[in-house]
C-alpha cells in the first residue's frame, strides 16, 4: 500500500481568523504572491508548526496566506486569514545558485 492511503483523516483546521472580522475595505491584495513562513497555533492540544506559504493580501492586523494542507490522502492550497504576528518573510533563492554549467 503506498503512503498516500495511509492516511484518511484530514488535518484539524488551526486556529483562525474569522472572515466576519476582516474589514474588506481594509484589504490591501499583493501584486504577486509574498514567500512567508507562517506558525498555526491548535486547540486540540497538538503542538504549533510552521509551514511555508504565501501572502495573498493582508490588512494591518491580518494576512491571507495560502499553504499546502493535509485534505485526507492528498495536499490541496488552502487559504487562511492569520493573525500578522504568525507571518514572517520567507527567502526563495533562485535554483542556478551554487551549480555549475
Amino acid at each position: 500500500m503506498s503512503a498516500l492511503n495511509q492516511h484518511d483523516e484530514p488535518d484539524r483546521d488551526p486556529l483562525l481568523v474569522p472572515r466576519a472580522a476582516i474589514e474588506s475595505r481594509k484589504v490591501t491584495h499583493a501584486p504577486g504572491s509574498i514567500p512567508v513562513w507562517v506558525r498555526f497555533a491548535f486547540d486540540d492540544g497538538r503542538t504549533e508548526q510552521t509551514d511555508k506559504g504565501f501572502a495573498l493580501a493582508w490588512t494591518d492586523r491580518h494576512v491571507l496566506v495560502q499553504v499546502l494542507w493535509r485534505m485526507s490522502y492528498y495536499q490541496a492550497a488552502r487559504e487562511f486569514w492569520v493573525e500578522a504576528g504568525q507571518v514572517r518573510r520567507r527567502l526563495i533563492e533562485p535554483q542556478w545558485i551554487g551549480r555549475t554549467a
